[in-house]
């Protein structure tokens, strides 16, 4: 029986091939603080049998601080869009791809004849150790018999990255998790599977979350509803408001208990327009019932009278719980040119109770900021220049479905040095702020539906695999199981913390001189080797000088 292993980055996607022209990885380096990740690419060929079991044994002082996974496969229908595309996929054909994490806790490694298989290792070791280590890797066949042995060899850097600086935000969806957990939102099974999700969506670079006061008027077809997730009870009593806010402050609590620093409160307008309302559900005289929705105008009387109620109490409670001066505001979501008096006209509502810098929203034209429509905007990545040819400063960024040529993003189909190249860009470009719409997305488009992660990645065939979430429901010990292209998305946070570390140890100009091949958002190596050799540079000036 042949056996054949190999070492490789965490930017490699491993699909069936045989693993040889795969570029090979047995050292790296990391500061005390970071995840640092690599690859155990299997293989076997044997005309008797079909799969076959091997078994690894790690021998390193690094032992209990490493996790390996098993990566697992999934359908991805929609690889890419053609229209608006570049050709800078690993493959526009539909097939499985490589992305969920199941956590091997027997050592067993599960191989399947002519078939390239992939492990992801991941080490982890929290600020307690540094120096050089070798983590030894012994693979044995079912017979006990040593098939092959592997060395990869860490240096952990006696220095720790800072505090991420920018605000970074990933759409996290209460209610996908309630739905595919069967359990009612709001209950106390609910937020017990908030915490663990939440663990993981610190873990991995979040520092900002979207906080439903009412159900987000997001991603929802119009007239259709998403399942009701509202923290904030309104009673309404002869025609009078009241808010109650116990379920909000039990949130705040469990966020900043995972280290959330900064919250983003949900739309007050619906997306693409700010035509209507969010669902808000309210207990009337009594009776509980939905008082404002798709049937109700946004710029409507009642609805305004609503805000100027519900505004200065929401900005009370925040005040009182410390966190007003770390919470944005939404009005609507990627407004258009042509919705520009709508949206102001809704914008003004809100003026009379919030900050304006306080307001944030996607956007994808400038005329709305030329307008002052929006003080900070939050930029797709394929339009920013505009923004920063025009001398704007403080913006953020995002990308999702529509961010598919030249720019970072992180679909299944893409090469790895387009997700992780982002926070490269971030710093070079000054970059406040980060947004995606889709941590945990499980819906079809439109949320018409429910979708099962491991079998649809597109979202019943609308968006490019991978695009709706990069985590996927818990698995049979209770932990979120996480995804390669979330882990490549914390690595590129990571780099952005290891450049500010160094100019804090050298100066601005220093790190900018490495980073001369990338320019703007649409101009940099397309090559995985070019980034990992960059971070290595990095490690390298901060080791000579602290």
């Amino acid at each position: 029986m042949e056996y054949a292993f190999k070492l490789v980055s965490s930017l490699e996607k491993v699909f069936f091939d045989r693993p040889d022209a795969m570029t090979g990885y047995t050292h790296g380096s990391m500061l005390k603080n970071e995840i640092h990740a690599f690859q155990l690419v299997g293989w076997f060929d044997d005309p008797d049998a079909c799969m076959q079991n091997c078994y690894l044994q790690i021998d390193s002082p690094l032992s209990p601080c490493i996790r390996v996974y098993k990566i697992g496969y999934v359908p991805g229908i929609l690889p890419a869009i053609e229209v608006n595309c570049d050709n800078d996929y690993l493959t526009k054909t539909p097939g499985l791809f490589p992305d969920p994490l199941h956590e091997i806790k027997n050592g067993k490694l599960e191989l399947i004849a002519r078939q390239a298989r992939a492990f992801w290792v991941s080490v982890e070791p929290a600020g307690e150790m540094m120096g050089i280590y070798p983590i030894v890797m012994k693979i044995t066949d079912e017979d006990g018999k040593q098939v092959a042995e592997l060395t990869y060899t860490v240096e952990i850097i006696p220095a720790e990255l800072p505090k991420l600086s920018i605000k970074n935000t990933g759409w996290f969806h209460g209610d996908c998790i309630a739905v595919l957990h069967h359990t009612q939102i709001m209950s106390e099974a609910y937020f017990d599977l908030l915490d663990k999700y939440l663990q993981v969506y610190v873990k991995f670079g979040h520092n900002m979350i979207l906080t439903p006061v009412f159900t987000p008027p997001i991603d929802t077809a119009v007239g259709a509803e998403r399942p009701t997730n509202q923290l904030v009870d309104v009673r309404v009593e002869q025609g009078v408001y009241s808010f109650e806010f116990s379920k909000l402050k039990r949130w705040i609590a469990l966020c900043r208990k995972h280290g959330i620093e900064w919250f983003e409160i949900s739309h007050l307008f619906t997306q693409w327009g700010a035509k209507h309302t969010p669902k808000i559900m309210a207990t009337v005289d009594g009776t509980y019932r939905k008082i404002f929705g798709w049937e109700t105008d946004a710029l409507s009387p009642e609805y305004a009278t609503f805000l100027n109620a519900f505004l200065p109490a929401l900005t009370s409670f925040l005040t009182e719980e410390g966190i007003l001066g770390k919470c944005y505001f939404h009005v609507s979501d990627e407004p258009l040119p042509e919705h520009d008096a709508q949206y102001g006209a809704a914008r003004q509502i809100l003026l009379k109770h919030i900050d304006e810098m306080q307001l944030i929203d996607a956007l994808g034209h400038y005329s709305i900021y030329e307008k002052g429509l929006v003080k900070t905007p939050i930029v797709c990545n394929d339009h920013i220049h505009t923004f920063m040819e025009k001398g704007v400063t403080n913006l953020w960024t995002y990308y999702c479905m529509g961010q598919r040529k030249e720019v970072a993003n992180r679909f299944m189909a893409m090469p790895g040095y387009r997700n992780r190249i982002l926070g490269w860009q971030i710093y070079k470009n000054r970059i406040l702020g980060f947004l995606h719409w889709g941590f945990n997305f499980w819906f079809l488009e439109k949320s018409r539906g429910v979708l099962n992660p491991y079998m649809d990645t597109c979202a019943g065939g609308c968006f490019p695999a991978g695009d709706p979430f990069v985590v996927y429901p818990l698995d049979p010990d209770g932990e979120a199981v996480c995804s390669t292209r979330l882990y490549v998305f914390h690595e590129s946070m990571q780099d952005l913390r290891a450049l500010e570390l160094l100019e804090s140890l050298t100066n601005r100009n220093t790190v900018e001189k490495l980073l001369s091949d990338i320019d703007g958002f649409k101009k940099y190596p397309r090559s995985n080797d070019y980034l990992i050799h960059l971070r290595e540079c990095v490690n390298r000036l901060i080791r000579e000088n602290i």
